[in-house]
């Protein structure tokens, strides 16, 4: 089977971002681009002038942020869409849906049985997209346990909101994490796009992506694994606390919130800028 045109330039682009970049030139480069897409570079630890390579630029740490109350983003981003979820299909932007089964699962029509906690509750969808100038690291919305993951491989298409099209979500390579809230099931998804194969979980060792081997979705069983702190792990899986970081984008993509709430009170709403920690909803 022949390897999407997509994947090639994103590993071309991960090599560029991977070479070493003179101690004189990272100043202007870095510069221009921050101003281009206009980096929070108030939130930097270090100098524009301390960064080797772009890719350590784009994954760069920042200072320790005040985590608000309820729900938090689990990233600098823009919302897409904040939704309900009420049959296999939902909305991603105007005029423009994804399949969940398919989204969750990478079996093509496939429909979704959600086990909830109660019957009573709802299910949302919420997405957020990470630009290029963002900060690249995604933490926990909630206090959540991970049980399982599902890596689907895919395509590897832009995912920028002009870009955006039927079937792209369910089309590109992803990272699904499977698990619980204090109000019942939780999805986290992590969308790989166009320069942007490469997602990194944690404490998930055996996660590889962006790779030219053509093989089948890789599963694994959170429970009990064996991980290092902050993380603890448990039988039902991985504990991660609200806030933590989870993994990181090797530039800009999307995260996307797929979960169960009896009550939830949005205090965000779609287009909306946010940034990691900031309380997204209530609840």
């Amino acid at each position: 089977m022949e390897l999407p045109i997509s994947r090639y330039v994103s590993q071309s682009t991960g090599y560029v971002m991977n070479l070493y970049i003179p101690k004189i030139m990272r100043m202007p480069i870095y510069t221009i681009f921050s101003e281009i897409y206009k980096v929070r570079r108030q939130d930097m630890i270090h100098p524009l002038n301390y960064y080797e390579t772009f890719n350590k630029f784009f994954t760069r740490q920042i200072k320790p942020r005040k985590i608000e109350c309820g729900m938090v983003s689990p990233a600098d981003s823009k919302i897409l869409s904040i939704s309900k979820v009420t049959k296999n299909e939902c909305l991603l932007v105007k005029r423009v849906t994804y399949q969940i089964g398919q989204f969750l699962t990478g079996i093509k029509g496939y429909e979704m049985e959600f086990k909830k906690k109660q019957d009573s509750s709802n299910l949302w969808s919420c997405i957020f997209y990470l630009a290029p100038g963002d900060y690249h690291r995604y933490h926990c919305p909630v206090d959540f346990i991970a049980r399982s993951r599902l890596h689907i491989p895919g395509k590897l298409a832009p995912v920028k909101e002009s870009s955006l099209r039927q079937g792209l979500y369910e089309g590109n390579e992803r990272v699904v994490l499977e698990g619980e809230w204090e109000q019942g099931l939780m999805y986290i998804i992590f969308i790989g796009a166009t320069n942007v194969g490469s997602m990194k979980v944690n404490f998930d060792s055996d996660l590889i992506t962006n790779t030219n081997t053509q093989h089948k979705s890789g599963y694994r069983n959170y429970s009990n694994l064996p991980v290092n702190a902050p993380y603890q792990s448990c039988e039902k899986g991985v504990q991660i606390k609200k806030g933590q970081e989870i993994g990181r984008f090797e530039m800009g993509s999307t995260v996307v919130m797929i979960f169960e709430s009896t009550s939830i009170d949005w205090n965000v709403k779609a287009q909306q800028k946010v940034y990691f920690g900031q309380s997204v909803a209530t609840y």
